[in-house]
């Protein structure tokens, strides 16, 4: 038996989809209300009529529409509909729709493909290497998960044989050090840690005069306000590390975006989205950072340190965004 969740905004737009993506024999096995609309879960024995060569009929329906949106593509509901679902603002679900399914109707076998193409035509992906060419500096608000990322880069970097330092500021005495030692006991002799801004100088010289690149795990930072951004900009001109955000796809999207504005303006151009593992709702987060400017680096999809990110790309996003599953089971392919 195959099962599926469909979000919509009313359960006649939830019935059209599933009748349509799975048959006049699927069975409702559930439903309730939502912020903004209804899930449905559905089930049909015939878990194999796609792969049979029967083509969907939301699909034999999008080919001979002259329409790119609207009721009249279903696709276009589809994309949009989720990521409603997901919490991303109506503007932006409106436009990733319009850019997949909406310019080209009929083109896509899957509504993830049509999600896929949207979000390419929007976001920017930019995974950091695991050799790194420049030293990283983590910044983030508070719970974002700073040092288990620290950690998920060392690990990586030694497991495609190069190496970076792990590097705590300890600069608010919340024992950044220790943290990063729970992490990393494989590489606990790698760590290094400074208490003070002079003492963080005095390891990054040292670090440079032998070659060696490092990520700095750097003290929370509260986004709202003024001074800790400030202070950030005069970090980062100090010791030339690119600043990357840590994000947390908890939260409520409106602050999300509020939070990545801010740090994009304090000079962050690059994101690690984490957490993916324990929320459902991916869509704030995501239009967060996509309006913001700041491209996607990275995805953490699991607490495990090894394999723990994996580089980021508008399928993988689309994945998470379309199917109602756990993120670590879709994004898990290629993980580096």
């Amino acid at each position: 038996m195959r099962m599926k969740m469909f979000a919509a905004e009313s359960m006649e737009a939830a019935k059209a989809m599933i009748f349509a993506e799975m048959g006049e024999d699927a069975v409702i096995l559930s439903e309730r209300e939502v912020d903004g609309g209804v899930e449905v879960r559905a089930a049909t024995d015939r878990a194999g009529a796609a792969a049979k060569g029967n083509e969907p009929f939301f699909l034999r329906e999008a080919r001979n529409l002259g329409h790119g949106r609207g009721a009249d593509n279903p696709v276009f509901a589809r994309v949009r509909d989720a990521l409603l679902w997901h919490g991303a603002p109506q503007r932006f679900a409106e436009r990733v729709a319009n850019e997949g399914a909406g310019r080209r109707p009929g083109e896509f076998s899957t509504p993830e493909e049509a999600m896929a193409e949207g979000l390419s035509r929007m976001v920017t992906c930019d995974p950091i290497p695991a050799r790194l060419d420049r030293d990283i500096l983590l910044v983030g608000p508070p719970g974002a998960g700073r040092t288990s990322t620290a950690a998920k880069l060392t690990r990586r970097a030694s497991v495609a044989r190069t190496e970076i330092t792990p590097l705590a500021a300890d600069l608010d005495g919340s024992a950044g050090g220790e943290q990063l030692a729970a992490y990393l006991e494989r590489e606990r002799a790698q760590i290094r840690v400074a208490e003070t801004p002079d003492a963080l100088f005095s390891e990054l010289r040292a670090l440079r005069n032998e070659s060696r690149r490092c990520v700095i795990d750097l003290p929370a930072i509260n986004p709202f306000e003024g001074d800790d951004l400030a202070s950030l900009g005069d970090l980062v001109a100090a010791i030339r590390a690119e600043p990357v955000l840590v994000l947390s796809a908890e939260g409520h999207p409106d602050d999300l975006a509020e939070s990545a504005r801010a740090f994009h303006r304090a000079g962050v151009r690059r994101a690690i989205l984490t957490k993916l593992d324990v929320v459902r709702r991916r869509g704030g987060a995501i239009a967060a950072l996509t309006s913001s400017g700041i491209a996607f680096s990275h995805l953490a999809i699991t607490p495990f340190i090894g394999g723990g990110l994996v580089p980021a790309a508008p399928s993988r996003l689309a994945a998470l965004l379309m199917e109602d599953a756990r993120g670590d089971v879709i994004a898990l392919r290629g993980a580096a």
